[in-house]
């Protein structure tokens, strides 16, 4: 007979433990488990209700079908499993102590115990009663326990709904009772409270009435109504028979509208007329009030109810505080800080300047005050002091004319309407002329103060802050006063260099011996080696003329590389940084190069000839630079500067370098250059740490042309006419030889009014080739306006030695001095764009004037010096002139009057009126007439261009006095302007 599997009852419980490997668990195999385990699990799984058993030391938990039900969805993964693990939230708590009380050998047994377990995958609370036995075994040894789980819910729950039904039956019959005690008392009440709500009305201090109908019959009235109508006998009538004043002031118009339409009507400070002393006078009263539609059970207006205060008195008084405050000028305001509305009257506007419409807050008005009162403000003051609106005086400024006003302020907390509201009630006025008249006092005070102070800590005061305020004047405007003597020293330089190149390059035209020529050569190249140093001045005083052009940084130093290894030698590792889209930069290109050649050579001196140069490139902003910049750094690892040396390092001629090895322009030369272009430079450096240079040139927006090679072939001219202006006699004669070399017809003029002379005598001039810093009335950008107006299609190409202050016209090209025979003869012809030879120049007619002039002249010397009057008679005499004399301008102005003058010579202080105050009245009344004006200050006299008065300077030779004469004779064939 085949072996029946243990436990034989069939029940889900069963098969696990039939179909489980138990080998592993602390019971064993299953054919190994005990008799008295296997009893107790067969009366465990054949128990009705729910059951499980407790075995061995580990608390292994076996239970049947009906506990699996209680263990919901831990079935069946706790099947076997320790209690501990099975049910660990209840473990210390509740399961540890059951159980070890029942291994001791204790029965445990709870009633309708209270659990939360999932059920259908939701925690709900259920009920049980637990019965715990200890389970023996065939020893009589303790081994496990037996629980009996019989779950309560059901009737927990019901005895629970039945105690809430009992307990709500309980409050309910409990509130009848009260219920019915209170309405007892309501019934009881109900009677008295009919009389007492009567005598409310009646006594209420505010007026009511109560009218119906469409007429608006008076039904009911108080006290303060009859009085406020002077106890008229009104109940019963309608509101036109009983007050019939206040018809025709639109009280009944309005009780209509508010029966007709059921919308209540507010009024608020509204003024009635009504009669009173028996209807023989009327008496003006202010009422707040309201007209309240009464609507009866379907919704219909049946009434109307009226309801207000008599405000006269608070009306009056307010209005007798307006006077005031309009008479006395004095605003009153009211604070609400935590939203900042603010309530203002109408003075109050007006001494803030704001008009009607314009919603005041405390931020407009911080807004409007001077920043340094602006802590005494109730802003300002709130939270820190009791009263932050205490009397406090600030300046403000007014809102309409933006004037300066002082007011003063006071006020105090008041209470608000809502609970815990802050709220401030003050007044403003006006203290100005209180202020200005304290001011002056203060003023006055100090001023006796200060004549009450030790006169020589005042002397030692003043002489420290004298001497400070010079020094750093001093350092202010140094480097500017030495760039404009730089540049002074420049341009004669220039001057003298342009004179002897000229000469020299005229005798290598001449031809000469082989010798002669060796020592003419040495003599331009001496001459070009002090260009090279008037340029590094002219560079340091920012007046060397410049070419800029749209430069690529970048490309720049790449064409450079080669130059700088070679003057930088093997030792030194140059590194050159540059990122991709690096702008241009306006700059020119040579001056640029010069000074990164010059940079990149002292630094090779800094490192001794060894080290590293780090050559960068950077887009940049620069803080207090308009515009885009592009950043040039050189860097070294050489010695560096102390401060006192950085300090020092632009000024020219100073040099850190042993006597013989540096000019001490180089530096200067890159400031001034950097300054010229519209950058900036700064340097960086330490001793012992190397030095960084940091050039900031502006960004250019336009695209970088290809280089271009002038023509080294001189341009030879084929008789055009050039006039050559120049106040340097010997300037002007080594240009003539020059362009008359080359085959121009050359015109002289000493200065720019003897130029415009020139051009208004009708000679025919191609090109105007003028100096750009002469000395007379007539500067050279006036000779330029002139000439486009005498001379539209003559060319213009000007020339110095330093840079123009302002810029020059557009399409005018300055040729710099000292300049070579090729660069005039190429600046001229770029002018005059040759095309075909020109025609021989026509005679002057300036030259003719001169031939036809008349001998003799009527002049007219004025002089208040006899010798001096005396002594131009003569001169004039001796060139055939009729001269008299005369030795004031008032005397000058009778004889002009009196008989015929050509020409009035005059100088230019005399007594009284003066010699310019003459002219100007003796060319008003004589429109012909002539005026020389002799000056000792030269040609510095500022006079207009169309003046038509020469300037002759003291002192003058018969021949200049001559040349003066001739002018004044030349007939203008264009007027000046």
């Amino acid at each position: 007979m085949s072996e029946i599997a243990w436990p034989a009852c069939r029940c889900d419980t069963a098969n696990l433990i039939r179909t489980r490997d138990w080998s592993t668990s602390s019971l064993g195999p299953l054919q190994q488990w005990p008799g008295t385990l296997r009893i107790l699990v067969e009366v465990v799984l054949r128990a009705p209700v729910g059951m499980a058993l407790v075995w061995g030391d580990d608390r292994t938990l076996i239970y049947n079908d009906a506990y699996a039900a209680i263990a919901g969805g831990r079935h069946p993964r706790v099947f076997g499993m320790p209690v501990r693990d099975a049910w660990p939230e209840a473990w210390e708590d509740f399961n540890k102590p059951v159980h070890d009380a029942c291994f001791a050998g204790e029965v445990q047994t709870f009633q309708d115990k209270h659990f939360v377990l999932d059920r259908d995958g939701t925690p709900k609370d259920v009920w049980f009663d637990l019965y715990y036995t200890p389970a023996v075994d065939e020893h009589g040894q303790v081994r496990g326990v037996l629980a009996t789980v019989i779950e309560t819910t059901a009737r927990v729950c019901g005895e629970q709904q039945r105690r809430r039904q009992e307990e709500h039956l309980t409050e309910v019959n409990t509130s009848l009772d009260a219920l019915r005690l209170k309405l007892e008392q309501a019934n009881r009440q109900l009677a008295g409270d009919m009389d007492f709500l009567n005598e409310l009305f009646r006594q209420a201090p505010s007026f009511m009435a109560v009218v119906t109908g469409p007429d608006h019959v008076f039904e009911l009235a108080n006290d303060s109504y009859l009085r406020l109508v002077q106890h008229r006998d009104i109940l019963g009538k309608p509101v036109r028979q009983a007050l019939p004043e206040v018809v025709e002031q639109g009280f009944v118009a309005l009780l209509d509208q508010v029966y007709r339409e059921g919308e209540p009507f507010y009024g608020q400070n509204v003024e009635v007329q009504l009669e009173c002393g028996g209807g023989e006078a009327m008496e003006r009263r202010v009422l707040d009030f309201v007209y309240q539609p009464l609507k009866d059970t379907n919704g219909e207006v049946c009434g109307v109810f009226i309801e207000g205060i008599d405000i006269t008195e608070h009306a009056l008084t307010e209005e007798w505080l307006r006077v005031a405050q309009e008479a006395g000028e004095i605003g009153t305001f009211e604070w609400y800080p935590a939203t900042g509305q603010m309530k203002v009257s109408e003075a109050y506007r007006r001494l803030w300047g704001f008009d009607a419409d314009t919603e005041i807050t405390a931020e407009l008005l911080v807004g409007r005050i001077e920043p340094s009162h602006r802590h005494l403000l109730g802003p300002s003051r709130l939270g820190n002091e009791d009263n932050p609106i205490a009397y406090a005086e600030y300046q403000i400024r007014r809102a309409d004319t933006g004037e300066q006003r002082w007011l003063a302020r006071r006020g105090q907390p008041v209470s608000g309407t809502l609970a815990n509201q802050r709220r401030y009630l003050g007044v403003a006025y006006d203290i100005t002329d209180r202020k200005r008249t304290e001011d002056n006092l203060r003023r006055a005070e100090a001023a006796l103060r200060e004549l009450n102070q030790s006169l020589e800590r005042k002397v030692v005061l003043e002489e420290t802050e004298r001497v400070k305020a010079e020094d750093a004047l001093r350092q202010a405007h140094k480097m500017e006063a030495v760039g404009q003597l730089a540049s002074g020293v420049a341009h004669d330089f220039n001057n003298v260099l342009q004179i002897i190149s000229s000469n020299l390059q005229l005798m290598e035209i001449d031809g000469m011996g082989e010798l002669s020529a060796s020592r003419v050569a040495s003599a331009i190249a001496a001459v070009e080696r002090g260009s090279k140093l008037s340029s590094q001045l002219l560079a340091f005083a920012r007046r060397q003329p410049l070419q800029p052009v749209a430069t690529h940084l970048g490309r720049l130093i790449g064409d450079m590389d080669s130059l700088l290894l070679r003057a930088l030698g093997d030792r030194i590792e140059v590194d050159i940084q540059q990122p991709a889209g690096l702008w241009n930069v306006e700059v020119d290109r040579n001056q640029l190069e010069n000074a990164i050649l010059n940079m990149v050579i002292n630094a090779r001196d800094a490192m001794s000839g060894a080290g590293r140069l780090t050559i960068s490139l950077a887009n940049a902003a620069l803080e207090d630079a308009a515009g885009d910049q592009v950043c040039l750094a050189i860097t070294d690892t050489g010695c560096g500067m102390p401060p006192d040396v950085v300090q020092k390092i632009f000024d020219p001629f100073y040099t850190t370098k042993a006597p013989g090895q540096g000019t001490g322009l180089g530096m200067s030369m890159v400031y001034g250059f950097v300054k010229q272009s519209g950058g900036e430079i700064r340097i960086q450096s330490q001793p012992g740490q190397g030095t960084t240079i940091l050039i900031y040139l502006p960004r250019s927006h336009g695209d970088v042309a290809d280089a271009h090679v002038a023509d080294d072939a001189t341009v030879l001219g084929v008789g055009e006419t050039i006039l050559v202006v120049d106040d340097d006699a010997a300037v002007v004669a080594a240009t003539t030889d020059m362009l008359a070399s080359l085959g121009y017809h050359v015109l002289r003029a000493g200065d720019a009014q003897q130029a415009l002379a020139v051009l208004q005598s009708g000679v025919h001039v191609d090109l105007l080739f003028s100096d750009l810093s002469m000395p007379g009335s007539v500067d050279c950008a006036t000779l330029v306006d002139r000439c486009r107006d005498i001379a539209p299609h003559c060319a213009i190409l000007l020339t110095s030695g330093h840079l123009p202050d302002k810029a020059i016209e557009a399409g005018i090209d300055l040729l710099p001095k000292p300049y070579s025979r090729e660069q005039l003869a190429r600046a001229i012809h770029q002018q005059l764009d040759i095309v075909a030879p020109a025609l021989p120049s026509p005679v002057s007619p300036a030259g003719a004037a001169l031939e036809k002039m008349p001998a003799g002249r009527r002049i007219l010397v004025v002089e208040d010096d006899t010798d001096t009057r005396e002594l131009a008679c003569e001169l004039l005499a001796a060139l055939g002139h009729d001269a008299r004399g005369s030795d004031s301008a008032e005397q000058a102005l009778s004889v002009l009057n009196e008989r015929e003058v050509d020409v009035l010579f005059t100088d230019l202080n005399l007594p009284g009126m003066s010699g310019i105050e003459l002219a100007a009245r003796a060319i008003a009344s004589h429109p012909a007439l002539k005026v020389i004006l002799a000056s000792g200050e030269g040609k510095a006299i500022q006079l207009p261009a169309d003046s038509g008065i020469i300037v002759l300077p003291k002192p003058y030779d018969l021949l200049q006095l001559e040349d003066s004469i001739a002018h004044a004779a030349m007939p203008a064939t264009t007027p000046l302007h």
